[in-house]
């Protein structure tokens, strides 16, 4: 059984499950009567594992007695405090299936399944958090999807649930995956050659995947395909030296997503940043071996304090 911690409720461990206890008492023969729960008002607790993820997916099988009426079990991921974090997975309210932000109150950022009852008491949970969009399956099946507000950092990743009977927690796991980076900027010659030379081997030593729009394969259209990679993304970094409207289109857009953003320029071509983006992180270069060596260091530093602001130590997946 892996570590764990509450952070809020009572929990048992019991084999390989972790059960948290909605019942608050019991009656002499260990049965707790109907009419008795009845007028009890639900319990609540948060749970945490000893794995973190930014990045990945997170599974976990959640059984109730019975999902009665206000019941909850969500996965819950960016935990900041216990009154800042996010979480995402079943509610037996108006809607089935929500994704809520917690910041001081609840925010309901999506929600689906507005039917009366669902069918069954056991649910496995699989909330996949890639970039910026979360998918969340249920017994198999995807029921909701959903653009992330906020960037996610990488903490500690657990259960919430709340329940006026015991609920069964079992095979909790955590599969993080590495971080993409998008690089945007026009295909040939020095661009090129700084991305083979000076971007692509610095992201790979800080545990990123570095992409391109020329290196996406699939069958979709071309647009289809950066804006899905720009959306799967942790990071951009842009080569805004040359005046390419297709650049600065995904540029606003990965600004739109409020994505950690890193500019590159060829000081010899353009020395001053166009008003919109001259608050991103900008690295200017000179297209010399010296320059690109300046590049190197520079964007280190700064995919590592994108890192820091993240809580990715090292840049590592841990």
């Amino acid at each position: 059984m892996k570590k764990w911690m509450p952070l809020r409720g009572d929990f048992v461990e019991d084999n390989e499950s972790v059960v948290f206890q909605g019942i608050p008492q019991q009656s002499p023969d260990n049965r707790t009567p109907n009419s008795f729960l009845a007028g009890q008002v639900a319990r609540e607790g948060i749970i945490l594992f000893e794995d973190v993820l930014a990045n990945g997916v997170i599974k976990a099988t959640v059984e109730f007695e019975e999902f009665d009426k206000g019941d909850i079990a969500q996965i819950v991921f960016n935990y900041q405090s216990d009154l800042a974090y996010m979480s995402a997975g079943v509610s037996n309210a108006q809607a089935k299936y929500v994704f809520n932000l917690t910041n001081g109150q609840m925010n309901t950022i999506c929600a689906a399944g507005f039917v009366e009852n669902l069918p069954t008491t056991k649910f496995d949970m699989n909330l996949q958090i890639i970039g910026s969009f979360l998918g969340l399956y249920i017994n198999g099946i995807r029921v909701l999807t959903s653009a992330i507000p906020l960037l996610v950092s990488q903490t500690q990743v657990g259960i919430w649930v709340k329940s006026r009977k015991n609920v069964v927690i079992k095979d909790f796991t955590a599969i993080c995956k590495q971080p993409e980076v998008f690089i945007v900027s026009q295909f040939g010659g020095d661009y090129d050659i700084l991305y083979d030379e000076v971007i692509k081997p610095v992201c790979i030593k800080l545990h990123y995947d570095p992409i391109r729009g020329d290196e996406v394969a699939s069958c979709s259209m071309i647009l289809s395909d950066i804006i899905t990679s720009i959306q799967n993304s942790a990071v951009i970094i842009a080569d805004i030296t040359p005046d390419n409207p297709n650049v600065f289109y995904e540029i606003g857009y990965a600004h739109a997503l409020k994505k950690p953003t890193i500019l590159l320029c060829d000081k010899a071509l353009r020395d001053r940043l166009p008003f919109d983006v001259s608050g991103f992180r900008t690295i200017f270069y000179d297209n010399s071996i010296g320059g690109k060596r300046r590049v190197e260091e520079k964007l280190e530093v700064y995919l590592q304090n994108i890192n820091n602001s993240l809580g990715v130590a090292g840049g590592s997946i841990v």
